[in-house]
C-alpha cells in the first residue's frame, strides 16, 4: 500500500487530536515536571505516616491523568494489536519520582516523547502486515464507510478503554476521509491513519479519569470504565480485558463485591505476577541488575550470565514469598545459595546476591548505600541530601584496610556524625558480601566484622550479621508499615499524604489479619472509597 505522507499525517493528526486534551481534567497548569510529593526530612524518632483520623470526610487525594509507562505502553499494545515492540522502537526513559516510574506528576510529555509515539504508530501498523484491513473487514458491496465507522466504535472504545462520544466518531471519520481520498488503497489508507491517530491520541497514551459528581462526598464517583482501567493497570499494567471492559459496558462495577470479583479474577491470571514484579524490582533496586559492571581488576569474569542469575534467583525468591506466603518471609526467609562455602541457604531479601551487588560499587562493597537502602527502602525513612560542600565520591579500595575500616571516618566527622549514625551501623552488618554478593569472612588479611546496629525504629538492637538484621525487621511493624506505603505509592502513582492515614492503616491492619498476605493489601485498595472517587469537576 502507499504510506501517507508526513504532511498528511501532521495536518490530519492535528486536527483530530487537540481536542481530546479538555478531558484531562486535573492536568498540571504549566507544562514542566513539578516537583514530587516528598516525605518530611528525617528525625530522631521512629517513622511514622499519615495519621488517621476516622472523622474527617472522605479525600482520595490528589488525582491526575497518568501517562503509560514504556512497560505498559508495551503491554497495552500487545493486548490490544498482538504486536510485540521489539528493541528498534524506543522511548525516553520514564522519569520515576518515590521510586517507582509511575508517577503521575513525572509522566509528562515532551516533543522527544510525541515523535517517538509517532514512529511506534506506523511501526506498529507495519507490523500488522500489508493490509492492515484485516484489522477492519469489510465484505464485498459494503459500504467501506460505514465499515470504517464500525472499526471506530469497536476498536476505539478498546484503544481508549471506555466508549467513543460521538464527536470523536465523527472526528475519526473525518480522518478516514482524508486518508481514503490519498493515493493508493483508499480504504487500507482510511484504517491506517484511524490506527496510528488512536495511538497518538491523549486518550489512549494517557489514563484520563471520567466521573460523576457524588452529593454526598462532594468528589466524583469513578465511572465503571475508569474503574475497569484502574483495576487492569494496576494488577497487569495494562489494559482491561474483553470481560473486563463487559462488565464496565453493563455497569457491574459499582459495588465493593464486583470489584473484589474482578480483582480477584485478574490477580489469578500470570500476568499480575509479571506486572507486579515491576513493583518488587523497583522497590528493592533489582532492576538495577541488568546495568551491574564491576572492575575486571576485582571481580574478573562478571558478566551477562552473573547477572543473569541474580536477577532468576531474586524474582524465585520474592515471588515464593510474595504470592500465598508470608512476607515476613521476605525479610527472614531462607533461600538456597550453592556458592556459600559453610552453608547453602541465606536468610532474607537482604542476603540476595542481586541487591547486595546493587548496593555496592563497581570495586568494593558500600555500607553506606546497604545503610540507606535499609532505611529508606525498608523503613521509610526520608533522608536528607548531604551538605552541598561534602565529598560524596566512595574511596578506592585500599589493600591494607576493610571496607569497614575506611568508611569509620564518617562517625568522626562532626559534619557527617548526625546523618551517617542513622545508616553506618546497618551498612556494616553487611561486611560478609562482598559487591557481587558472594561470601567473606576476611578482606586484605582482616577477618571481617559484621557488628551493627539498629536505631530510631521501634526494634532497637545491635545484631551481627544481615541474618540478625533481618530478624529484627521481620519483626517490625514500621517494616511492615512501610512495604504498605511502598504498595500505595505504587498503586497510585504519588507520595501520601494527610488525607491518607485511614487508607494506609486499613491496607496494614488487613494485611496483618490476613497473615502477613502480600495480596490482602491489593485486595484492600480496590476495595477502597479512595479507589472509587476522585477530586475534581465534572466535565
Amino acid at each position: 500500500m502507499t504510506r501517507l505522507s508526513p504532511a498528511i499525517k501532521a495536518v490530519a493528526l492535528a486536527a483530530s487530536l487537540v481536542f481530546p486534551l479538555t478531558a484531562c481534567e486535573e492536568a498540571p497548569s504549566e507544562p514542566t515536571v513539578e516537583a514530587p510529593e516528598a516525605p518530611a526530612p528525617v528525625t530522631p524518632s521512629v517513622p511514622v505516616g499519615p495519621t488517621c483520623d476516622p472523622d474527617a470526610p472522605l479525600d482520595p487525594g490528589a488525582s491526575m491523568p497518568r501517562r503509560l509507562t514504556e512497560v505498559e505502553y508495551r503491554n497495552t499494545v500487545r493486548d490490544l494489536l498482538g504486536v510485540e515492540l521489539g528493541a528498534a522502537v524506543t522511548f525516553p526513559p520514564d522519569e520515576e519520582a518515590l521510586g517507582f516510574d509511575n508517577n503521575a506528576r513525572a509522566l509528562q510529555i515532551g516533543p522527544l516523547h510525541a515523535e517517538r509515539y509517532m514512529a511506534a504508530a506506523e511501526a506498529i501498523t507495519a507490523a500488522l502486515g500489508p493490509d492492515p484491513t484485516t484489522l477492519a473487514p469489510c465484505a464485498e458491496g459494503d459500504d467501506p464507510r460505514a465499515c470504517a465507522a464500525t472499526f471506530i466504535e469497536d476498536f476505539g472504545r478498546r484503544a481508549w478503554r471506555r466508549p467513543l462520544s460521538s464527536q470523536e466518531r465523527a472526528r475519526m471519520l473525518m480522518l478516514y476521509d482524508i486518508g481514503a481520498e490519498v493515493e493508493g488503497p483508499p480504504y487500507a489508507n482510511g484504517i491506517t491513519l484511524i490506527v496510528e491517530a488512536m495511538l497518538q491520541s491523549p486518550n489512549f497514551l494517557f489514563r484520563i479519569e471520567r466521573g460523576e459528581p457524588d452529593p454526598a462526598t462532594g468528589l466524583l464517583r469513578l465511572d465503571d470504565h475508569t474503574i475497569a482501567s484502574r483495576l487492569s493497570y494496576l494488577v497487569w499494567r495494562s489494559m482491561p480485558d474483553a470481560e473486563l471492559m463487559a462488565a464496565a459496558d453493563a455497569g457491574e462495577l459499582r459495588t465493593t463485591a464486583q470489584i473484589e470479583a474482578q480483582a480477584e479474577r485478574l490477580l489469578a491470571d500470570p500476568r499480575a505476577r509479571d506486572a507486579w514484579w515491576t513493583f518488587f524490582a523497583q522497590w528493592l533496586h533489582l532492576d538495577e541488575v541488568d546495568r551491574l559492571v564491576r572492575d575486571a581488576r576485582y571481580y574478573p569474569g562478571f558478566g551477562d550470565a552473573e547477572r543473569a542469575y541474580m536477577t532468576r534467583t531474586a524474582r524465585d525468591f520474592v515471588e515464593s514469598v510474595a504470592w500465598g506466603g508470608d512476607l515476613r518471609d521476605l525479610f527472614d526467609g531462607r533461600f538456597d545459595h550453592p556458592t556459600d562455602p559453610a552453608t547453602t541457604a541465606r536468610t532474607g531479601v537482604l542476603a540476595l546476591p542481586a541487591l547486595l551487588a546493587v548496593t555496592s560499587t563497581p570495586t568494593m562493597t558500600n555500607p553506606i548505600y546497604r545503610g540507606v537502602f535499609v532505611r529508606e527502602q525498608m523503613l521509610c525513612t526520608a533522608l536528607p541530601a548531604p551538605p552541598p560542600n561534602l565529598p560524596v565520591v566512595a574511596p578506592d579500595p585500599d589493600p591494607s584496610l576493610t571496607t569497614r575500616q575506611q568508611f569509620a571516618e564518617h562517625s568522626d566527622n562532626d559534619a557527617c556524625r548526625s546523618c551517617h549514625r542513622l545508616i553506618d551501623p546497618i551498612g556494616f552488618g553487611f561486611e560478609h558480601f562482598d559487591a557481587v554478593g558472594e561470601w567473606r569472612t576476611v578482606q586484605n588479611g582482616h577477618p571481617i566484622d559484621a557488628t551493627g546496629a539498629l536505631s530510631n525504629t521501634d526494634v532497637d538492637a545491635d545484631f551481627y550479621g544481615v541474618d540478625g538484621l533481618a530478624g529484627l525487621l521481620a519483626q517490625s511493624e514500621v517494616a511492615h508499615r512501610c512495604v504498605a506505603t511502598q504498595v500505595f505509592r505504587y498503586a497510585h502513582g504519588r507520595g501520601e499524604n494527610d488525607s491518607d492515614g485511614c487508607t494506609l492503616d486499613t491496607m496494614y491492619q488487613r494485611y496483618l489479619d490476613a497473615g502477613y498476605d502480600f495480596g490482602a493489601m491489593i485486595r484492600t485498595l480496590v476495595t477502597d472509597d479512595s479507589f472509587r472517587y476522585r477530586r475534581g469537576e465534572a466535565e
